[in-house]
């Protein structure tokens, strides 16, 4: 039921629960919603705290190793915490779930619009992010997360449809014919 919350599942009466499919123009609202709530975030922060900063560095170098390891799966949930990271550690309960909502709502959208998975440029953008927040710009840092937000959304292909039977189609396919001599 959190996840129908949530806007990634959805109930069909008699039929089952799904994986809500966003289209392309809910994407480019999610990524608009996004921009407001993250930049407005980060123009009311004041500073970062010793323990904030050493949360986000920890984050970052999880991305590395993430990115090291080619773990496409545990880097996409880890770049969309880096965001939900900056609303924790401004403590807004709100903004958290805000975020949290619009993040799982952006893995969905990232599963199907994205063309080329852009980690390298992704994690660039949080490292200067926080550099900003380190510096105690966080009117930067706003700008950095919505020139961050505009490449990730720039990255999609919303003129892409998803095959939904690919998968199936895949696993009833025959191998394909080998004549023997």
């Amino acid at each position: 039921m959190r996840l129908v919350g949530r806007g990634v599942v959805k109930v069909s009466p008699r039929r089952g629960w799904f994986v809500v499919e966003p289209s392309a123009e809910e994407a480019v609202k999610v990524y608009e919603a996004r921009r407001i709530i993250e930049c407005g975030l980060l123009r009311s922060m004041t500073r970062l705290s010793a323990d904030g900063r050493q949360i986000l560095l920890d984050h970052l170098n999880e991305e590395k190793q993430a990115i090291a390891a080619a773990d496409r799966q545990l880097l996409t949930c880890l770049m969309g915490d880096f965001h939900i990271r900056i609303a924790e550690i401004a403590g807004n309960e709100i903004i958290i779930d805000l975020l949290r909502d619009l993040t799982a709502r952006t893995i969905l959208i990232s599963m199907l619009y994205q063309s080329d998975f852009h980690a390298v440029q992704s994690h660039e953008g949080h490292c200067r992010m926080f550099e900003a927040m380190d510096a105690g710009d966080f009117s930067k840092a706003a700008d950095l997360s919505a020139t961050h937000l505009d490449e990730v959304e720039a990255g999609l292909d919303l003129t892409r449809r998803r095959d939904r039977h690919s998968d199936l189609r895949k696993s009833l396919s025959l191998p394909p014919f080998q004549a023997t001599t």
